[in-house]
């Protein structure tokens, strides 16, 4: 069958969806050939019990431990659109005299120093 029946079969038949793009990794990983056995393809999504597959609501169930793998897979429109990048704003410097400075704030290194005893003082290196 085509991936375009299957989907269509899944959607009709079945408690969850299935993707072109779930189908198409399962072609190029090897798992299933480019012309897709319905019945091989069930055997490894549906759940089944005595050999029989099993019902839920007139629908077949799928798998629980293959809802994660499945839902990994989404097709190109059903994809969220990506937000636009937001550009970095460049770090302007200004002078004054001979003396250059920039918009970021260097940071100033402290040190501990004992005074007497057991007081202590934060100084500036």
């Amino acid at each position: 069958m085509s991936i375009e029946n299957i989907v269509n079969w899944y959607e009709k038949n079945v408690n969850y969806r299935l993707t072109k793009a779930f189908l198409n990794f399962l072609i190029k990983t090897g798992i299933v050939k480019p012309d897709i056995d319905l019945e091989i393809l069930n055997l490894y999504l549906l759940e089944r019990e005595d050999g029989e597959f099993v019902f839920e609501n007139n629908t077949f169930k799928i798998k629980k431990n293959r809802i994660p793998i499945i839902s990994k897979f989404k097709d190109e429109a059903e994809k969220p659109p990506m937000p636009p990048k937001q550009e970095k704003k460049p770090i302007v410097t200004f002078t004054r005299g001979n003396n250059t400075k920039t918009e970021k704030k260097e940071t100033k290194k402290f040190k501990l120093e004992v005074v007497g005893g057991n007081k202590m003082k934060l100084v500036k290196k």
